[in-house]
């Protein structure tokens, strides 16, 4: 071997957050001490290849260099992690110690984790990785088999491979042989969800649950112990449409980057239920390790706050910002994380201590001052990002009986198409996946139609107390949900009325 180093250049990828970054693998091969390095900020999982290199080079009948082996990871300055750069390290110091002819003219990709005996394992994180290397246009794209469903999910091209004998291969007996990779029919799995028919007397409740999943509206459910309130979150989970392919594979992303192969393709909208001993870093996510929370595990679904009043005001006020702007930001060490949160979220709780203030019969035990500490937890600010107010009260004997009839009369599957049909006539007016709750105020007069007549009906409603300037926004969106579910081209005076009425609360 001369003096001269010989360089191969390999790439792959790293996830920070919902973001790929691609690197560019600089693996050099010296006359000397045989010894080995990795350079370029990386951390334990990364340096520690070094085993696991000579070991599956082995195993597939090829040797680890003597000399000095260098691989420098770019960009140097960026923190990476993660044992995805096995294979492309373990091809490219193959190409660059000679053993196997390096196509120079061409730009190779590559990611999975190799095991001693030479099988390539997929890492979390393949549906960003995969979509970021098919955006840079590589002539090569290698990854695991295990990986075929984030394939799927980003319409990649490439070709999956079981070891390292078989990347090898496609640089000498078999060649290239990619395919291209679709999302395909995913199987839409039986609703297991309770049907609407079940909330017997709860009619308010039934109404704010439709013009909820309608228009994507927040809710806040307040009502006595046992009147439904967390079956009230099931049955809107069950009369919300599928995803449609995008969001499926976004969902997917989100949830194969933490879990890797285990994370399953489903079109169901996720649901998730926080509880009042949850922590900021479950909830709005790991800003060191950059991994998301349980706001961005709910994007495209619904997020549940049950016994709403149990939690900390400072935890409530922490979801203010990603409730209004549909996404989460994490920050360390001047870095800046974003994850999408276009959640439907969904709070529930007593109205007071005793939780009998709703209750006929002045049946309530809490006095005025009780019940306003009770409830200044809920911030005014907070509940400005309530579109949905509703109270419930128990259930009556003669409505109890009937929650258990035969089931014959179900109503959700026809809800959850007049919902598919209301979502489908907000994206043709806004020209985007874009909800009325969640249209740039500038925009609301022009894009919504509405009238004169309409605005200043509002504003008379506004002027009377009843809610705030964010509230008179809120007011509208809800009145052009009401009006999109009934069918109707221009918002009225009564569908105004309506949603002033879901508006109003007795906090």
């Amino acid at each position: 071997m001369s003096g001269k180093p010989s360089i191969a250049r390999i790439y792959s990828g790293f996830t920070r957050g919902t973001e790929c970054v691609i690197s560019e693998l600089e693996i050099s091969v010296t006359p000397g001490i045989p010894t080995f390095s990795v350079i370029g900020l990386c951390d334990s999982s990364i340096r520690e290849s070094h085993g696991r290199l000579i070991s599956a080079l082995g195993s597939a009948g090829f040797k680890m260099p003597k000399g000095h082996v260098t691989v420098n990871i770019s960009p140097a300055y960026m923190k990476k992690s993660g044992s995805g750069f096995d294979l492309a390290m373990a091809l490219g110091i193959l190409f660059a110690s000679g053993q196997m002819k390096y196509p120079s003219e061409k730009r190779i990709y590559a990611e999975g984790e190799l095991s001693l005996g030479g099988s390539v394992k997929g890492t979390p994180g393949a549906a960003l990785r995969l979509n970021r290397a098919g955006m840079a246009g590589f002539e090569f794209v290698l990854f695991p088999e295990d990986e075929r469903d984030s394939a799927r999910c980003t319409g990649s091209d490439g070709q999956c491979v079981e070891s390292l004998s078989d990347a090898c291969t496609v640089f000498g007996f078999t060649g290239y042989r990619p395919e291209h990779f679709e999302m395909g029919d995913v199987e839409v799995p039986a609703s297991q969800r309770i049907d609407i028919s079940m909330l017997k007397g709860q009619e308010k409740t039934k109404r704010a649950l439709i013009l909820s999943a309608a228009g994507f509206h927040n809710m806040l459910l307040l009502g006595s112990p046992g009147s439904g309130k967390t079956m009230a979150a099931g049955i809107l989970a069950g009369i919300l449409p599928p995803m449609d392919p995008e969001e499926t594979g976004e969902v997917y992303a989100m949830y194969e980057a933490l879990e890797g192969a285990s994370a399953k393709i489903s079109t169901e909208r996720p649901v998730r239920m926080i509880s009042p001993d949850i922590t900021p870093g479950k909830l709005l996510g790991n800003a060191v390790s950059m991994t998301p929370g349980e706001m961005a595990l709910s994007d495209h679904g619904v997020l549940f706050a049950d016994e709403i009043m149990q939690f900390p005001s400072q935890v409530l006020d922490l979801m203010r910002k990603p409730l209004e702007e549909r996404e989460v930001r994490l920050f360390h060490n001047g870095s800046v994380c974003s994850y999408p949160a276009r959640i439907l979220f969904v709070g529930a709780g007593n109205p007071c201590r005793c939780g009998l203030f709703y209750e006929p019969g002045s049946r309530c035990r809490c006095s005025p001052g009780s019940r306003r500490r009770y409830m200044s937890k809920l911030s005014g600010p907070f509940l400005e990002r309530i579109d949905i107010f509703s109270e419930m009260r128990s259930i009556g004997k003669n409505d109890m009986a009937l929650m258990y009839a035969d089931g014959s009369d179900a109503q959700s599957p026809e809800i959850k198409e007049k919902v598919a049909t209301c979502w489908a006539m907000q994206r043709e007016r806004y020209g985007a996946k874009t909800f009325n709750s969640c249209v740039p105020s500038s925009d609301i007069a022009e894009t919504m139609r509405l009238t004169k007549d309409i605005l200043e009906y509002c504003s008379e409603l506004a002027s009377k107390g009843l809610f705030s300037a964010r509230g008179y926004q809120k007011t509208l969106r809800l009145a052009r949900t009401i009006a999109d579910y009934e069918g109707r081209p221009d918002v009225t005076r009564a569908d105004v009325s309506e949603a002033a009425m879901f508006r109003a609360h007795e906090l």
